[in-house]
C-alpha cells in the first residue's frame, strides 16, 4: 500500500460528536436540510418512525429511531430519560420524584418530563458524577 494514503483503519471517525468543534446535528425534516446546533435542542420525542426534535417554539420532524439517535447525541449531553425522551442535559432545571422510582425533570422552559426509573443512575451519574 502507498505510504501517503492511509490505511482504512487509520482513516479518522468524522461522525457527530467524534470531534471536538462538530457542535451542530444535521437534520432531514421532509425537504428540508437542517443545522441544528446543540444548545438550541431542548428535548426529543418518539412518535411512531418519526423522533420530534423540540427546539423553543419550534419543532421539527425526522424520520428514525431512539436508539439511532440516542447514539448521536450521546457525544452532545443530550441523553434518554424514558423510553420515548431524549433530554439536553443543560436545560435541566430540577428533578423531583413522583412515584415507583420515576421522576419528572422540569426544563428551562418550564416543560415537564417523565424520567423512568431505568435511565435515572445513567442520567444522575452525568449529573452529579456518581
Amino acid at each position: 500500500m502507498d505510504a501517503t494514503v492511509p490505511a482504512m483503519n487509520e482513516v479518522p471517525d468524522l461522525r457527530l460528536g467524534s470531534l471536538p468543534w462538530m457542535t451542530r446535528l444535521v437534520l432531514k425534516a421532509g425537504s428540508r436540510t437542517l443545522l441544528v446546533s446543540r444548545e438550541d435542542i431542548d428535548w426529543v420525542q418518539a412518535a411512531g418512525n418519526y423522533l420530534v426534535f423540540h427546539l423553543g417554539r419550534e419543532r421539527f420532524s425526522v424520520r428514525g429511531t431512539m436508539q439511532e439517535m440516542e447514539q448521536r447525541l450521546a457525544a452532545m449531553n443530550i441523553v434518554r430519560i424514558h423510553r420515548s425522551t431524549l433530554v439536553n442535559l443543560d436545560r435541566v432545571k430540577s428533578i423531583e420524584p413522583i412515584h415507583a422510582g420515576d421522576q419528572t425533570v422540569t426544563l428551562a422552559g418550564g416543560v415537564e418530563l417523565v424520567m423512568s426509573r431505568t435511565y435515572r443512575d445513567r442520567v444522575y451519574a452525568l449529573l452529579f458524577g456518581r
